[in-house]
């Protein structure tokens, strides 16, 4: 590895699994030191432990959809890194939401579970990107923030409403030498996505219907979303800011 992270310091949400986890993987190849944080503490003790065979990681559980878990968590990853200057959001919310019969509530909780960590981890983050002096925050969105999918309207309206923050967060922080971006994967094949296709009748089918939904028929794979998020974290993307970059084998262009 080239080591194009050497003393970052990045705070890591929905870090112990899939995206999230490829990306502190990849960050922490680069020389960053990670803190994870998710719901679940056996996932993030596991997480960390193959971290750190690497370099310098921990973690604390949280839900980043509660204001005082951000705010401990935040504190935590400031006080074990040292400081904080990289901020990835990989969490949120997911499911079936026809327009047709999805229940408020349900509408809500996607929300709720994708905007709200949006917002908070980087409202309580915000006064130690100042004092690193530069940074990077990266929220996972989804090419599904770019285009419409049927049966997923508040699927769709919570990442293509974290797209809109991105852009408006971008805005604020830009004389401060902070750039916020959003990545916006196509379909990754990941523990979660894999355990949701066997809950269909044919699971082998459901996977191979969503790799060849993309122009490029295949799914996206964890080390590039790590690769993404490693050139958003570094040094040479530092004139790019507010920008929702498609990882999704072409799906948004059509």
């Amino acid at each position: 590895m080239s080591h194009r992270l050497e003393g970052k310091k990045a705070l890591v949400y929905g870090g112990g699994t899939g995206i999230g986890f490829a990306i502190a993987q990849a960050l922490i190849q680069e020389g960053a030191g990670v803190f994870l944080s998710g719901r679940r503490k056996t996932v993030l003790d596991e997480a960390v432990a193959q971290l750190a065979k690497i370099g310098k990681a921990g973690s604390a559980p949280g839900d980043a959809s509660l204001k005082d878990d951000v705010q401990r968590v935040t504190a935590a990853a400031c006080d074990f890194l040292g400081g904080l200057d990289t901020l990835v959001m990989s969490a949120g919310a997911a499911g079936r939401t026809s327009i047709f019969d999805t229940e408020p509530e349900e509408f809500q909780s996607i929300m709720d579970h994708t905007l709200m960590p949006a917002f908070l981890s980087v409202r309580y983050a915000a006064s130690h990107l100042l004092a690193a002096g530069k940074g990077s925050v990266i929220i996972v969105s989804s090419m599904f923030g770019l285009v419409g999918r049927a049966e997923r309207v508040a699927y769709c309206g919570a990442k293509a409403g974290v797209i809109g923050m991105v852009k408006a967060m971008a805005l604020d922080f830009a004389p401060h030498n902070v750039r916020v971006n959003a990545m916006c994967p196509g379909y990754v094949e990941t523990p979660l996505s894999i355990e949701v296709a066997q809950a269909e009748p044919d699971p082998a089918a459901a996977i191979q219907a969503k790799r060849l939904m993309h122009p490029i028929p295949r799914a996206g794979r964890l080390d590039e979303m790590g690769e993404l998020a490693v050139y958003l974290a570094s040094d040479p993307s530092a004139f790019m800011t507010g920008q929702a970059i498609a990882i999704d084998g072409g799906y948004s262009s059509r």
